[in-house]
């Protein structure tokens, strides 16, 4: 090891830190930011959860739409989408969901959007259109989307050929060096999610996912990329010792498939659905009387840069795939104003007389 090397990266790193370079992007959550530093260069996370969990719709909007919006427009933020899932225009569908909501406050889902129940009237068809310049922008710039037949071999030279348009590799005697044409170049690549991949070369679905996160690691090693990797959970392998001793919530051992990928991130993030487990209440939440579905704990596992086991309560709002925190449990006198979207909207305005209050009364104060 070359210690003077080491040295001048660590102060490189250090500089990039005064600059505000290392600051992670917005996810929408700011508990949850302030436990894994938001969205990071070069950090490999995992998420995973049970069907229904709300994994994907989280992924979706705290690791995708919100800081996508942040950097609207700037093509330093783009995501690889390998969504096995769903079909690009379902994503698209979800995103739009998302961005309607928050431009015009109307809740149109990926069903009201389509019309898979009733014909979406004319304000709401106007309303879709205009957001077609949005579309362009987050497909030209943010979004690349792969929704075809995947195995690790093909992920990998699928990345490795995006890499090579966005920056330059150079190889020294003892490694290769990759360099982004745009310094401030963040890429996120989500796979969503892994265990779909197909087996390839008599491979088991466990060497597969493995080999897919082994590629993962050295593109993140090499070109500081940030995998987002999603998977589900094994609930029903829970012992009933566990589950008669109230340690229902999740745990590394619940993620299905192969432990691989939650050795190779350095973020673990499970998505928990307490109502679905028939849990009367959750960390003090009123699940079964008052939140049922509207909630969503989100639990870092592990973390190799700060804090794990924390769990944030959240409202959830499936229908369009919104995530927001809510206060501790023991600050809640009404759950009501949690219930609805609408309501939902009431309370972020109330926060934002209170912040513009506090702004002000520590103004004057200073004065």
């Amino acid at each position: 090891m070359n210690i003077n090397k080491v040295i001048d990266r660590t102060f490189a790193l250090i500089d990039r830190g005064r600059q505000g370079s290392n600051i992670g992007l917005t996810m929408g959550l700011p508990k949850v930011e302030k436990v894994v530093d938001g969205i990071q260069r070069g950090i490999y996370t995992l998420i995973f959860g049970s069907t229904g969990a709300g994994k994907s719709s989280f992924a979706i909007y705290s690791y995708l739409y919100k800081p996508m919006m942040e950097k609207l427009g700037d093509d330093s933020f783009k995501v690889v989408l390998y969504s096995l899932e769903m079909s690009g225009e379902v994503v698209l569908t979800k995103l739009l969901s998302l961005y309607i909501y928050e431009k015009y406050g109307e809740e149109l889902s990926y069903k009201d959007i389509l019309s898979k129940q009733s014909i979406i009237s004319d304000r709401h068809y106007q309303i879709i259109q205009e957001c077609r310049e949005w579309l362009n922008t987050v497909l030209d710039k943010h979004l690349i989307i792969f929704d075809k037949a995947l195995n690790a071999d093909i992920m990998y030279a699928n990345l490795s050929g995006i890499l090579d348009i966005l920056g330059t590799t150079t190889e020294t005697e003892h490694q290769k060096l990759y360099t982004f044409h745009n310094p401030n170049q963040m890429l996120l690549v989500f796979i969503d999610h892994i265990a779909l991949l197909r087996k390839s070369h008599s491979r088991s679905k466990k060497e597969e996912i493995d080999l897919a996160s082994n590629y993962l690691v050295t593109l993140r090693n090499r070109c500081k990329i940030s995998p987002v990797v999603i998977m589900q959970s094994n609930r029903t392998g829970m012992s009933m010792d566990r589950r008669n001793a109230g340690m229902i919530e999740p745990q590394l051992e619940d993620i299905k498939d192969s432990g691989g990928p939650s050795e190779d991130s350095e973020i673990v993030i499970a998505t928990f659905y307490p109502h679905r487990e028939k849990m009367n209440t959750y960390r003090g939440y009123q699940i079964a009387k008052q939140l049922k579905s509207n909630f969503r704990s989100i639990v870092c596992l592990k973390n190799r840069f700060g804090d794990c086991d924390v769990a944030v309560g959240c409202n959830f709002f499936g229908s369009i795939g919104v995530f927001r925190e809510m206060p501790l449990a023991e600050e809640i006198t009404d759950y009501e104003p949690y219930l609805s979207l609408h309501r939902i909207k009431d309370i972020k305005k109330e926060e934002k007389k209170e912040d513009k209050g506090k702004e002000n009364k520590e103004f004057n104060f200073t004065m």
